[in-house]
């Protein structure tokens, strides 16, 4: 076991070319733009997009820096910024990185006027009940029309979002659907709506571009967990067991002595805490896995250490390896104890924890 790591994220590259394999077979007329907005869900903008570079259509972010990243690693293939751009001034960077921004709000436009460069591709985003960013239907084919005689637009590409899609009882990603395809009745223009939980639930909505986040790092975003078509975690969050206690009946562990020990208790700390992005507080289910067995949390979690119940685990030393998430406990186990979602779990991983490229089988 290398001694010089005390935390660090396995990313099994295998995983992700599967997953994307996924992807291709559910939606397999629609091109694919992977997601990789928030350093790749925090899996590595680097690590992520060099794999995925041959495999996918084009890319999508949420800023322009993270484009600029982005075109560093991959120089040839279309990167949509999904918050298109906020000032004149950033046309200009669009235009030399040929980023395709999303157009989601009518000022937008009239920056064009003051655009000297080659003219871009763009998207125009459609709100078609998700209320975030995007036009409704008068404003959208307004914006449209303005674009489409703009001279410095090229290509117009039409795109809108879902609200639940992760949610197959709902009729509310039908709808929306509907009125995407209402508001752009008439134009021939390519068009995107699905993301991951469209592509696995919704195969009306794949279109011509499908928009896989989640999925690609093997997670399903489905309400029913059971349903994930054969995608496996790219992400093993390990940390190793760095010092043991043994500890009193009635001795507490921790700050604020949230947790007193019921009974003699062997207590491992592990080499991770919230400030590598572990939540401060989870749930009493929260456990980790050493040695293939559940080694459940005890305490309140520290900025850089955590303290788990080995009492069961005789074999346990320092130097263990503990998983936090992966195969067990999943990601999305994890965000229930904490009480978010597995996004939120998989991008606050913090830069202090090295990412490490694998490859299973």
């Amino acid at each position: 076991m290398n001694a010089k790591w005390k935390n660090r994220a396995l990313i099994d590259l295998t995983a992700l070319r599967e997953n994307t394999e996924v992807v291709r077979r559910l939606a397999p007329k629609s091109k694919l733009m992977a997601v990789v907005k928030a350093n790749a869900y925090g899996h590595d903008l680097n690590t992520v997009a060099r794999e995925l570079s041959s495999l996918v259509d084009g890319f999508a972010v949420a800023t322009i820096e993270e484009g600029g990243s982005l075109r560093e690693i991959v120089r040839d293939k279309p990167v949509a910024v999904l918050s298109g751009f906020c000032a004149p001034e950033h046309l200009k960077i669009c235009s030399s990185q040929q980023f395709e921004p999303v157009i989601h709000s009518r000022h937008q436009i009239g920056w064009f006027d003051h655009h000297s460069g080659p003219p871009l591709d763009v998207w125009l985003k459609f709100n078609s009940g998700m209320n975030r960013l995007g036009l409704v239907h008068e404003e959208f084919l307004e914006a449209y029309a303005m674009l489409d005689r703009h001279p410095k637009v090229a290509k117009i590409r039409l795109m809108s979002h879902f609200a639940v899609a992760e949610d197959a009882t709902s009729d509310f990603t039908n709808e929306q659907l509907r009125r995407f395809a209402h508001a752009a009745t008439g134009l021939a223009n390519e068009r995107s709506i699905a993301n991951s939980a469209g592509i696995m639930c919704w195969p009306d909505t794949h279109l011509d571009w499908v928009r896989p986040g989640l999925m690609l790092y093997g997670i399903s975003p489905l309400t029913d967990q059971a349903k994930n078509y054969g995608l496996r975690p790219v992400m093993e969050l390990q940390a190793k067991v760095i010092s043991i206690q043994h500890v009193k009946e009635g001795q507490s562990i921790g700050y604020g002595r949230t947790f007193v020990a019921n009974r003699p208790m062997k207590i491992a700390n592990l080499g991770i805490g919230y400030g590598d992005g572990y939540f401060r507080t989870v749930s009493d289910a929260a456990h980790v896995m050493i040695h293939n067995q559940k080694a459940p949390i005890a305490g309140t979690i520290s900025m850089d250490s955590m303290a788990v119940d080995i009492s069961n685990i005789q074999q346990a030393q320092i130097g263990d390896v503990a998983t936090l998430w992966g195969n067990l406990p999943s990601v999305v186990q994890v965000s229930e104890w904490a009480g978010t979602n597995a996004y939120e779990i998989l991008c606050r991983l913090s830069a202090r924890v090295p990412r490490e490229i694998s490859n299973s089988h």
